[in-house]
């Protein structure tokens, strides 16, 4: 249309700038959107955990909503993260999708405290999450998998690395 003089230059932009303004706003749309899965997933997991007993040093359980292994080896955000993108990227050729790396916004507004843990967006069903979820049960990482807020959709899928995020207690 700018070629052909249809509109001008101005009206040109002023579109171009629209468009560009809706894109960023249906993307904060998209992650709003993800992190309410990814809350919802938290919130399922956490109330899942509250109602099994602890699990023993190296054991593995899975239920309906979760798998989770209580792996042996100690696991510390930076260097672990590092070594897990090295393997991932090996295998897969592309990155780790991390989530959250540590504390992050959404795990202060739910009162956990996620300091040295990693969530990964990977579908424990998926072939993806099944290696990552063998490669750190080989390696003895503690780690839970979620299907998410709803038992068999992927919104909110997720592997969390470390050990379970403990509820924060403020103190009055």
């Amino acid at each position: 249309f700018l070629n052909r003089g249809i509109i001008s230059r101005r009206e040109f932009e002023d579109a171009e700038r629209a468009v560009t303004d809706a894109q960023a706003k249906v993307d904060g749309t998209r992650r709003e959107i993800a992190g309410a899965d990814h809350a919802m997933a938290e919130a399922t997991t956490a109330r899942a955990l509250a109602g099994l007993s602890p699990l023993k040093r190296g054991g593995y359980e899975q239920t309906a909503v979760l798998i989770r292994f209580n792996g042996p080896a100690p696991w510390s955000l930076k260097p672990g993260t590092a070594k897990l993108q090295e393997f991932f990227t090996a295998r897969f050729h592309h990155p780790l999708p991390v989530s959250a790396y540590g504390q992050t916004p959404l795990h202060d507004r739910m009162g956990f405290d996620h300091r040295d843990a990693l969530d990964i967006a990977l579908h424990p069903d998926s072939i993806e999450g099944r290696v990552v979820m063998d490669h750190l049960r080989e390696a003895g990482i503690p780690f839970i998998a979620s299907w998410g807020a709803v038992a068999g959709a992927a919104s909110g899928a997720h592997i969390h690395v470390g050990q379970p995020s403990p509820r924060i207690v403020s103190k009055r």
